[in-house]
């Protein structure tokens, strides 16, 4: 079995936890020091995007904040909601069919959602569900081949059906290079991902 998925499983991961953590101070210089200690190919724009923040700038952790809640949380209308039901449905709502669907993937790898605040269709928690698949790809030699067809699945039944737009709509909406350069890197990750698989 090939490694060469193991590096983005790492980005997918960091990315993921953008996505379902508030951009505090301590997250976010988690995050960079996350970046400087193994910074891939995938995520060398995040890394920059992260080097222009002052964490030690009341000012520019507000405007951060700001931008994280009015694109994911609200109170106004969210642009891009990190929701794949709202972009699957015809009436554009949450928890329709995908958000069973996904949920019934992670069943079906054994995993559970402990967060009940954490839908299981939000973009966080997709991306780290695929995470785990593609860490599984070459952790479990004997089980190996099936966490890659299950990432395909996953892939193509989930995460490509909605992301691209997502994405384009977030970098749209986005203020700050921090999350226009998120939206573009998830995409451009996502994309990556789907070639890799299907060349495995």
């Amino acid at each position: 079995m090939t490694t060469v998925i193991v590096e983005p499983s790492k980005a997918v991961s960091l990315l993921s936890s953008m996505y379902l953590c508030k951009p505090s101070k301590a997250a976010i210089e988690k995050w960079k020091m996350a970046l400087d200690e193994d910074t891939s190919l995938f995520l060398w724009d995040m890394k920059e995007a992260f080097d222009e923040i002052d964490t030690e700038s009341e000012k520019e952790l507000e405007d951060i904040l700001w931008e994280y809640t009015r694109l994911f949380i609200g109170p106004y209308k969210m642009q891009c909601p990190p929701w794949e039901s709202v972009y699957t449905s015809s009436k554009r709502l949450m928890m329709q069919e995908a958000h069973d669907e996904v949920r019934n993937f992670y069943n079906e790898a054994g995993l559970a959602m402990n967060n009940p605040d954490i839908m299981p269709d939000h973009i966080g928690a997709e991306l780290n569900f695929l995470a785990l698949l593609l860490q599984d790809i070459d952790a479990e030699a004997e089980k190996g081949q099936d966490f890659q067809d299950m990432a395909k699945r996953f892939l193509d039944e989930h995460l490509g059906k909605w992301i691209p737009q997502f994405a384009n709509d977030m970098e749209d909406a986005a203020d700050t290079s921090f999350y226009r350069t998120l939206a573009r890197i998830t995409k451009t990750l996502i994309d990556y991902i789907r070639e890799r698989l299907e060349e495995m």
